[in-house]
């Protein structure tokens, strides 16, 4: 088995993830508060929604690109929230 190729999210590219995330309704104030609190989106609807509007997105892609999409726009909410 071989590595999959990573791939580097421009900032254009989290922001598009984000406010596709914003129109799923209710969505983004769910996935605050579970930042804010537990932090752990792991077997949470909330995790999986945002995961498959990640994939949506970008249909053509690999699970290691989508999850590092998803890591960068985590990256960039918890910024936005003052979490480190």
């Amino acid at each position: 088995m071989s590595a999959g190729k990573s791939r580097h999210w421009k900032e254009s590219d989290v922001q598009e993830a984000i406010a596709k995330m914003k129109e799923e309704p209710g969505l983004w104030p769910e996935i605050e508060h579970t930042e804010r609190t537990t932090g752990d989106f792991r077997d949470t609807d909330t995790g999986k929604r945002e995961r498959q509007i990640l994939a949506r997105l970008h249909p053509d892609c690999t699970l290691l690109e989508i999850t590092d999409l998803y890591v960068a726009v985590r990256k960039h909410r918890r910024s936005e929230l003052g979490l480190k």
